[in-house]
Order: structure tokens, then C-alpha cells, then sequence
């Protein structure tokens, strides 16, 4: 009796599982009601009045959430949801004509959150009808768009929470709305658009994840949204698949239905139109397309051609998903009549199209919906707003055997039903069943679900045994692969679903011994060099590995060890997995240690290479352990041991250590250093140093640099010491030795400060320079020795730098003394020279220190001078006291001027004088000689008295006759010529031909020999 309560409680609340698609409005104020023992009741309560488009939702206990046709919201009581009330302007960005308006989906763990995914209606975009609604889509509130140009707002999901209760009492609101999913660009130029949405849109649930696909479709693109607890995943899967469908052109390119297989596997898609013209009123060719899906992936693939002769707009597959149905406009009867057909398809055959089966003929217009219902039955309303909607009562059944009824079920009374009916996540219709334990040796545990009361049910395990509880386990005697099937018995008839199980081989995890391994503090441990071992003989093709930090990892397969770990302590516990790849729950844990040895680090040593003693014999005692430390550093001594060996391969094997201080035998000689950990001698590590011996280098004694002073006589010289440096090495080689100097020994001692061996200018006369010989390997390794820098002072020559000869007059010139040395440029070698011509000229004398002769020269100009040549005498005269005089003179030398013989002056210009003689003088300023000339300026007298009284009785030019070729001529005052004569005759006595003429004034002119 116990038994028989709990298989009841079990079915009661099984058969209540599943109900979220027992209640549906649609139409015009039409509504059905699927009850839990496949009846069906008409509802009289919807609010809808929608030509296709809408979609309810109900809870697992077939309770009415809310329902909507893509635009307006109704809650449960049917109230209108506030945010979205299309009426007020903030609606969805569905349609209730477009085919599949909406779907609803509720988010994955919540009770109380759902999805309304949207499709819009091609032509719903004037602004007249939607003022400012579509600015944000368009770009500018200006765009119209005509009623049939084919653009929409594309494909959006809003969300609904039942717990908020909206502004007028509804139960629930939209509180995210209208979030665009797929962006299209409408293009008002009217340019090609590259995605447009189509009126159809389906949803299928993965029981893997307990998540949905959202399917829609654009062009030759089908778009699949996951849903899962966290979200709409707003990134799609894009499957790009035939055919291409043309939807920028007339509106009903988008018509047609998008349907999902109960078990999610396949869909079909309806095309009203798919652009080729069929020569027919009002009509293009339509298509039925059948496609694979993925319900793991998202992915659409596989297209099939199921028919494309006339216009297809219904379509649904059978609750076993074997059969397809689909309904048509048949254009191919006009004008007569234009009648509809409802087919079938056999899925199963391999050539689907030509399993084409026609079984009504429906003649009214407008192909309409085919919609899967709970109880097992599909469906069909078209749009001749009738009372009365058809159903298929035999879906499973290939052929009339269906048993199609126009009028199967009678909608409340003033309910009229149009082209749509709500759709459904197919899963809600979908007889399944899980499996769990796929692993030889356990039992494997059977899960049933479906929407539809169960009367019975019988499992068949395919290995001779069956059960008919309701979720049985099951210990299969073999590992193999067994096509397991449950036959379920509802109202509606008696369905079967299969699935292939796979009872999978579990595996031997061969052991592994503990493991002790020398790496660095976190060194890196490969944990793949194992496989073989784990693997034994089994095959790697059929198992596979990973390791786990821990059990609980290793047994929910997370947390996967990568194939290389870091070891950060001293012991850690690898548990190892083998596991069948088909499925890791079907697996061996194995554990083992891996102990760790930190790897010592031999640090890096300096090469010891001294300086050899004078000896140069290249041998010396080496104390290798003072290196210990350096070789540890940071490390324990405690914890790693060293040694010194002669050859790497002794260090490697621990033999032959040298010990205590050292001579090395050879020059260099590398010893190599071996360090290892006490508590496991295998891990160590080696490195090696030289030790050796530089030559020891001399500084060979050199004379001292001596050099004379420059013209300022000052003490500083600047001196090139690397003359010295061949002189300091001797027969040492420049390779391997280099001089550097100094100017104090403390700096050469240090190899400091080095100064320019180059040009290097003394501080101190005399100077001690220190010079540094170094090995150039080692250069501490060095010797030294010291010179002076000395300045001689340079001997001074005064003498003039210019020198005057008279033309024809000998010079003769005398150095200073106390030189050692003369020497003139022309050719003179005492202390005087003379010289009989101008020109350039030198003297070189010189003063020999005894270790430096230094020498001084001195150059002079001897100038030419002699006497002045008169050449002119340039007069201005006339006037009684202020007559003008400039002598021009020619010659060499520099001259002077004067007119009393004693005043000279620079200037050759002379002005004040009296008219009658001057006497002038011209000196050479270098005493080379002085001429002398007189000129007479010459006067008129204003008047005479011709009255022979013995004075002022002619008329003559004073000191005319100075000039032999004067010439004067006298006029009256109206221009008569009175008297002309020249110097011989150069007076007038006022008469004119011996007669005296009156007292008036006259005129003259003279014209003087130049």
C-alpha cells in the first residue's frame, strides 16, 4: 500500500510539472485552456485583438502569469502592464501583425523575472501613427518611411518582475524595455540594408545547463541568444546558412513561421515569399526550409529544401518530431478560388519533399498558425475570424490518420480567431528523458519528463531488461553502448522516446611511487612525465589524465592542475585521475608525494687573477676556501656542502676535492666548485672561477722633458708625455702594458686623476710628472717612476720694428748683446748689419742652455725715404690779405709744409696770405731732405689819377710781370676796348689813341698763362 502512495504521489505531481503552455490568448478576445487530463476548456476573458502575433506564459502549475502581442502587456487579472502599453505610446517593439510577434522566456533560478523577445512588423514605421517614437533608431524624427517599405525596429527583449506591481494595481511591469539585440542600419537613401529582422522567432531549452536558445532569423543569418541565470547573453551565435532571403523589398519577404522540434534538434522556417517571382497576382514563390540545431552550441546547420511551389505560412512539427505540418496559401487555383492546403512531411524520409501529403483543403484566405498544444494535439487558426479553430488529434500518425477537424474546437462565444497562435519554448512539449551515472559498475539513474499526465510507462534498456517505474536506476551488465527507450501512455495516445546510452569503461590507475626531485624553492615539476605509468597498457585514445591539488577537485573535475606545477613546499600530494574521455565522471584516483629538495645555487665566484711578484714566475698559493661565502650566499651552511675539483667531471662526481690553500700548476687554471644538499647528495649544482697570475711590469727611468718657453716667457709649456711611454716600457710589450700620468705619486699609486698624455701643461717650473706602468689585464697590478717637466726662458730681441733708409744713403743696425747666436736675413752673423735697400728683413738669435738651445726672432721693415718733388702750386688769389695756396708735391717719403722755414705743418694747404711773393717749404719728416719755391699772388688797384703828378699816375696788375704770358684787356663801361697789351708792356696811362679819357669806371679782363 506504501508502494502503490508513493508511485501516486509521484505521478500527481509529475503530471503537474510542466504547465507553463496550458494557457493561450490569441485573436480577437480568444483564449484556450489545456487541463491537466488533456481537455480543453475556451476562455472568455482575453483582452487581445491581434490579426497574428502574441504569446502567454503560465506557471508550473498552468496559473496565467500574462500574455501580450508583442506590443501591449496584459498581467494575470488582464490589466495592462503601464510600461507596456503600446496605446500610451511606450510599448514593445513587437507587432500583432507580425507572424511571430514575441515569445516569452523566463530567466533561469528566478520565479519571478521573464524575457518578452520581439520581432517587429515590416511596415509599422509612419510617423503619423507613432509620433517620436523611432528618433533614436533613425537618427532624425524627420524619416517617414512608406507603409510597405519593408523596415523595422528589429529584434529587442524587454523584461517583465512579477513582484513589482505597476502604477495602476497590475501584477508585474516591464522594467527593462525594448533592448536591441541585433543593430541594422534602415537607411533612408534607400541603400542596400545589410540585416533586417524576419517575423519569426522560436526558443529551445538546454538541459545541459539549465539555459535557452533564443532563435531569430535576418537574411541568410540565424541569430542564437543564450539566457542563463545571469542574463541575456547580448553576444549571438551567427550561423550563415541557405537560402538567402530577400528582405529589403516588399513586406511579406518576412511572413512565416520559425518552429523548433520538440526535442530542440531540427527547425523549420516558413518563407511566404523568398523573392522570385511566381507570375502570379500578388505573389512570389515561398519556401520550407528544415535545418539542424545544436542545442549545446547555438549553431544552424544542415539546410534541407523541403518544398518551394507555393506560399507557406504555418508549420510545426509532431510531438515526436518525425512529422512536419505545414499550411499554404495556393495561389495555383486563381482567380477562381483561393484556397488553402494543409500538408504533411515524413521527416524520416530521405527524400522529405516528395512525402508531401495534402489532407484538407481550407477554402478561405489566409494560411494561419499551427501551434503544439499540451495534450499532444496541434492546433491551426487561419484568419477568417471564425468561432471555430481546427485541430490535428493525431499528430504522430503519418497520413489522414492524423485526423485533422476544421472545427475542433469551439472558442468562447464572440471570440473570433485570426492568422496566430502563441508560441512555446518546444521543450514544454517535449516527452524526455535524462540520464545520470554513465560509468560501468554503478547504477545509471533515468529521469522522464514531460508536460502530458502519464498513465503508464515502461522503460527497455536494450541489455534484456525493462522497469516500469516511473524514474528507475539501472546496473548494466557490461560496458557498451544501449538504445534506451521509455513508452509513455497519456490521454493523447502512447509516444516513445529513445536515446543512445553509453555505459562507459572505468579505468585502472596504475600506481605511482613517491617521487623526490632537486628544483629551485619554487621550482617547476612536470606532472605529465607520469601518463605512462597511469596509462599502464590502457589506451590514451579511450582515457585521459589530469591532476588535482585535492580529492574533492580530482572528484568534481575542477581546478585542473596544468601538466607543469610550481613545488612552493617541502611535500605535496598529487592526486591523480584517469578518467574515460567520453566522460569524466567515469573514473580512478591514485595520490602520491613529491618531495622536495631545494636545488643549491653555486653563485658566480670573481676569477682570481693576481699580480705577479717580480719574479714574473707565474705560480702562487690561492686560499679557495675564503671563496665559501660567496659561493652560499644567502644559503645555509648547515644545509649544502662545497668543494674544489680540478675538472668538471670530478665535480660532477663528488671525487679528487682539493683541500686547503692551493699553488695552481698551470697559468690560469679553473677550478670548478661543486655545492650540494646534505640531505640529498644527488641535487647539487657546479660552477667554476679561474685563478692566475698577471705579469708584474717595470717602469723604466727616462731623461727629463725640456722645452722653451713661448713669446710670454710665463713658466707653462704644454708638453706631449706620451713621448715618454716607449722609452718607460722599454721591450715590454704595448698589448699587454699601458702608461698612464700624474702629477702627484699618490695618484699614480691609486691609478687616479691621470692627466693628458697628450697635451698637458706644466702647473710648476720645473714640474715632476709620475708615470703608472700597467699590466692591461690587471691594473692594480702596475709600477711606477718620475720625470720633471722644465721650461727654459726664451730669449728676448728689442728692436724696432721699422726703419727709415734715405734713397742712396746706407743703414746699418745693432742687435742687443748677450745672445750666443746671430743671425740677419741678410746674411750678417754679428751683432750689426747694414743695410743699402727697403724691404723685409729678420733676425734670429738664440741662447744654449745646455740641455735646450731656444731661439727668438724678431722681423722689421726697413722703409725707403727721400726729398719731395713739386709738381704744382695751386693759387686762389686776388684779394689784398686772403689768398689761398696748396703745394702738390710727389715722392716717398713723409712730408711736412711750412712758409717761413721754421712752422711746418701736415696739412700742404696754406690760406690768409697777402698778395706779392710767398716763399714755401717742403721736409721729408724722416730727414731725407727739404726744396723751396716762391709764387706771387697777384692784385689790382681799385683806381689812379693819370694827372701826372707822380702818383698813382697807371693803371697795372701787381706783380704781373711774374707771369710772362698774362694777357689784360680794358673796356669803358659800354663795352668799347680801350687798351689790351701783355707783361712786357703791362700798364695803362688813361688815354686812348694819346688822348686822356673822362674819370668813370672801366672794365678789364685778364687771362693768365694756365
Amino acid at each position: 500500500m506504501k508502494k502503490v502512495l508513493l508511485f501516486i504521489s509521484m505521478l500527481y505531481n509529475f503530471c503537474f510539472a510542466q504547465q507553463e503552455a496550458s494557457v493561450w490568448y490569441f485573436g480577437n478576445k480568444a483564449g484556450l485552456k489545456f487541463n491537466v487530463d488533456g481537455s480543453v476548456t475556451p476562455l472568455a476573458d482575453g483582452q487581445l485583438n491581434t490579426e497574428e502575433g502574441c504569446s502567454s506564459i503560465a506557471d508550473v502549475n498552468g496559473n496565467l502569469l500574462f500574455y501580450t502581442d508583442g506590443s501591449t502587456v496584459y498581467d494575470r487579472n488582464h490589466k495592462i502592464m503601464p510600461n507596456g502599453n503600446y496605446a500610451a505610446g511606450t510599448g514593445l517593439w513587437g507587432d500583432k501583425s507580425s507572424t511571430q510577434s514575441g515569445i516569452i522566456v523566463p530567466k533561469p533560478n528566478d520565479p519571478n523575472l521573464y524575457y518578452i523577445f520581439t520581432v517587429d512588423e515590416p511596415h509599422h514605421l509612419n510617423a503619423s501613427v507613432y509620433p517620436n517614437q523611432f528618433m533614436g533608431d533613425y537618427g532624425s524624427g524627420n524619416f517617414v518611411p512608406s507603409i510597405d517599405d519593408g523596415y523595422n525596429r528589429g529584434f529587442n527583449f524587454s523584461i517583465v518582475d512579477l513582484t513589482v506591481v505597476g502604477s495602476n494595481g497590475s501584477s508585474g511591469d516591464i522594467v527593462s524595455r525594448n533592448n536591441h539585440l541585433v543593430t541594422y542600419d534602415p537607411n533612408p537613401l534607400g541603400e542596400e540594408i545589410k540585416y533586417k529582422c524576419a517575423e519569426k522567432i522560436t526558443a529551445v531549452r538546454n538541459e545541459a545547463d539549465n539555459s535557452y536558445w533564443v532563435i531569430t532569423q535576418f537574411t541568410d543569418k540565424y541569430y542564437a541568444f543564450k539566457v542563463t541565470q545571469f542574463g541575456v547573453n547580448t553576444s549571438p551565435v551567427v550561423s550563415t546558412v541557405a537560402p538567402y532571403i530577400n528582405l529589403s523589398g516588399y513586406r511579406r519577404n518576412a511572413i512565416g513561421y520559425l518552429k523548433a522540434a520538440p526535442n530542440g534538434e531540427k527547425l523549420v522556417v516558413a518563407h511566404l515569399q523568398s523573392g522570385t517571382a511566381a507570375g502570379l497576382a500578388n505573389a512570389d514563390t515561398g519556401s520550407i526550409y528544415l535545418y539542424d540545431f545544436n542545442v549545446a552550441t547555438g549553431v544552424v546547420s544542415n539546410p534541407v529544401l523541403v518544398f518551394n511551389s507555393i506560399a507557406p505560412y504555418g508549420v510545426e512539427f509532431s510531438p515526436n518530431g518525425k512529422i512536419l505540418y505545414a499550411s499554404f496559401d495556393d495561389y495555383s487555383m486563381l482567380p477562381t478560388v483561393l484556397p488553402k492546403q494543409m500538408a504533411q512531411f515524413d521527416l524520416q524520409s530521405t527524400n522529405i519533399a516528395s512525402t508531401k501529403i495534402v489532407f484538407d483543403y481550407l477554402s478561405f484566405t489566409g494560411a494561419g498558425a499551427l501551434q503544439l498544444a499540451p495534450n499532444g494535439k496541434i492546433y491551426y487558426s487561419s484568419n477568417n475570424n471564425y468561432n471555430k479553430i481546427g485541430v490535428i488529434n493525431n499528430p504522430n500518425v503519418l497520413g489522414t490518420g492524423c485526423n485533422f477537424q476544421r472545427d475542433g474546437v469551439t472558442l468562447s462565444p464572440g471570440a473570433l480567431h485570426d492568422q496566430g497562435l502563441p508560441p512555446f519554448i518546444t521543450s514544454f512539449f517535449y516527452a524526455s528523458f535524462t540520464v545520470q551515472n554513465y560509468c560501468f559498475g554503478s547504477p545509471t539513474q533515468f529521469t522522464v519528463s514531460t508536460a502530458q499526465p502519464i498513465l503508464s510507462i515502461l522503460w527497455n534498456f536494450d541489455d534484456g531488461s525493462t522497469s516500469a517505474a516511473m524514474n528507475p536506476s539501472h546496473t548494466f551488465a557490461t560496458a557498451g553502448t544501449f538504445d534506451v527507450s521509455v513508452t509513455i501512455t497519456t490521454a493523447n495516445g502512447t509516444s516513445t522516446s529513445n536515446k543512445s546510452v553509453t555505459i562507459l569503461q572505468v579505468p585502472v590507475a596504475n600506481a605511482i611511487s613517491s617521487q623526490s626531485v632537486c628544483v629551485a624553492s619554487n621550482g617547476i615539476y612536470n606532472l605529465g612525465q607520469h601518463n605512462n605509468t597511469l596509462f599502464g597498457s590502457q589506451s590514451p585514445a579511450i582515457f585521459g589524465v589530469a591532476y588535482f591539488a585535492s580529492t574533492a577537485n580530482a572528484n568534481s573535475h575542477t581546478a585542473i592542475l596544468p601538466n607543469t606545477i610550481t613545488l612552493s613546499t617541502a611535500v605535496t600530494t598529487i592526486y591523480a585521475k584517469i578518467f574515460n574521455l567520453a566522460n569524466v565522471n567515469c573514473y580512478t584516483l591514485t595520490s602520491f608525494r613529491i618531495n622536495r629538495f631545494i636545488k643549491p645555487v653555486a653563485n658566480n665566484v670573481l676569477d682570481e687573477i693576481r699580480c705577479d711578484d717580480p719574479s714574473n714566475d707565474g705560480n702562487a698559493l690561492f686560499d679557495l676556501q675564503s671563496k665559501k661565502s660567496v659561493i652560499l650566499g644567502s644559503q645555509s651552511a648547515s644545509v649544502f656542502s662545497i668543494s674544489y675539483h680540478l675538472s668538471q667531471s670530478y665535480a660532477d662526481s663528488n671525487s679528487n676535492p682539493v683541500v686547503g690553500n692551493f699553488t695552481n700548476t698551470t697559468n690560469p687554471q679553473t677550478i670548478y666548485v661543486r655545492i650540494e644538499n646534505n640531505n640529498l647528495p644527488s641535487c647539487f649544482s657546479t660552477n667554476s672561477f679561474a685563478i692566475g697570475l698577471n705579469k708584474f711590469p717595470r717602469a723604466n727611468a727616462v731623461q727629463n722633458l725640456v722645452t722653451c718657453d713661448d713669446v710670454l716667457n710665463d713658466g707653462k709649456e704644454f708638453f706631449t708625455l706620451n713621448t715618454q711611454s716607449q722609452f718607460i716600457l722599454g721591450t715590454q710589450n704595448t698589448n699587454d702594458f699601458s702608461v698612464s700620468y700624474y702629477s702627484n705619486n699618490t695618484d699614480a699609486a691609486n691609478g687616479t686623476n691621470a692627466i693628458s698624455a697628450i697635451s698637458y701643461e706644466n702647473t710648476s717650473n720645473p714640474q715632476i710628472i709620475y708615470a703608472r706602468v700597467s699590466n692591461n689585464l690587471d691594473l692594480t697590478c702596475f709600477a711606477t717612476t718620475s720625470f720633471s717637466l722644465i721650461v727654459r726662458s726664451k730669449p728676448r730681441i728689442v728692436l724696432q720694428d721699422n726703419f727709415i733708409i734715405c734713397q742712396g744713403i746706407p743703414l746699418t743696425i745693432t742687435a742687443p748683446t748677450g745672445f750666443s747666436s746671430y743671425n740677419w736675413s741678410n746674411g750678417s752673423l754679428s751683432e750689426t748689419a747694414t743695410f743699402l735697400t727697403a724691404g723685409n728683413y729678420s733676425l734670429t738669435v738664440t741662447r744654449n742652455y745646455g740641455d735646450v738651445i731656444c731661439s727668438d726672432v724678431k722681423t722689421f721693415i726697413l722703409k725707403s725715404s727721400n726729398a719731395a718733388t713739386i709738381t704744382n702750386v695751386v693759387a686762389t688769389d686776388w684779394t689784398e690779405s686772403d689768398n689761398i695756396i696748396t703745394i702738390l708735391v710727389t715722392g716717398d717719403g713723409d712730408y711736412e709744409y711750412s712758409i717761413d722755414g721754421f712752422n711746418y705743418q701736415n696739412s700742404n694747404q696754406f690760406s690768409g696770405l697777402n698778395n706779392g711773393e710767398t716763399r714755401f717749404y717742403v721736409r721729408d719728416k724722416n730727414n731725407c731732405g727739404i726744396i723751396s719755391d716762391s709764387i706771387f699772388l697777384l692784385m689790382y688797384p681799385r683806381f689812379f689819377t693819370p694827372n701826372g703828378d707822380g702818383y698813382n699816375d697807371t693803371w697795372k696788375i701787381n706783380f704781373s710781370e711774374t707771369e710772362p704770358n698774362i694777357k689784360i684787356t680794358i673796356f669803358d663801361r659800354f663795352g668799347k676796348l680801350i687798351k689790351s697789351f701783355t707783361d712786357k708792356n703791362n700798364f695803362w696811362d688813361g688815354t686812348l689813341n694819346g688822348l686822356s679819357l673822362p674819370s668813370s669806371d672801366y672794365w678789364f679782363t685778364i687771362k693768365r698763362e694756365n
